[in-house]
């Protein structure tokens, strides 16, 4: 019986580990342009069709593609894009840690990280101007976003990154 019960556990436990593996963050990073978002949404007047209306209220914004950090202790990963329209360079970056930050809910952390700046730089986490923001990772973190306003020829920008933490891979 001890044998059952032991080896119903251990079949319990490494499906529980290999579901583990297989969740991963999911992040991205974007640009909204704050005057053009406003008018858009001021102006906007429903039509009935939803591609159209989606296309309208996504006036001024740039959504990068989506990307998956690598997981794992001290683990960094940090993608570069031209800012929208400027020669400046938005670093984006996530960090996972277990030595930051610890909590009653656990040791381990991320730290999101997003700068613009006139060249790309090692790292957003560490980077002079940057915003960042570090939550405890455990299986209770959904969603994590660090943003900040940056000013480019007068106009007023949006730029962030968000990440999403239960995602699980998309079936082949």
């Amino acid at each position: 019986m001890r044998r059952i019960i032991l080896a119903k556990l251990t079949v319990l436990l490494l499906f529980g580990v290999a579901a583990a593996q297989g969740r991963s963050d999911v992040c991205h990073v974007y640009v909204v342009d704050v005057a053009k978002t406003r008018k858009a949404a001021e102006s906007f007047r429903e039509t009935g069709n939803a591609a159209a209306d989606a296309k309208a209220m996504s006036a001024g914004q740039t959504v990068f593609p989506e990307f998956r950090p690598a997981r794992g202790e001290e683990e960094i990963t940090t993608k570069t894009y031209a800012f929208p329209g400027s020669d400046l360079t938005i670093t984006a970056s996530v960090f996972y840690t277990d030595e930051s930050m610890a909590s009653a809910e656990g040791s381990d952390s991320m730290l999101v990280g997003i700068v613009t700046s006139p060249k790309a730089q090692p790292n957003a986490i560490t980077a002079e101007g940057n915003s960042v923001t570090e939550v405890t990772y455990n299986d209770k973190l959904d969603t994590v976003r660090a943003k900040t306003y940056v000013r480019i020829a007068g106009r007023l920008y949006l730029v962030g990154i968000e990440c999403h933490c239960k995602e699980m891979p998309k079936a082949r």
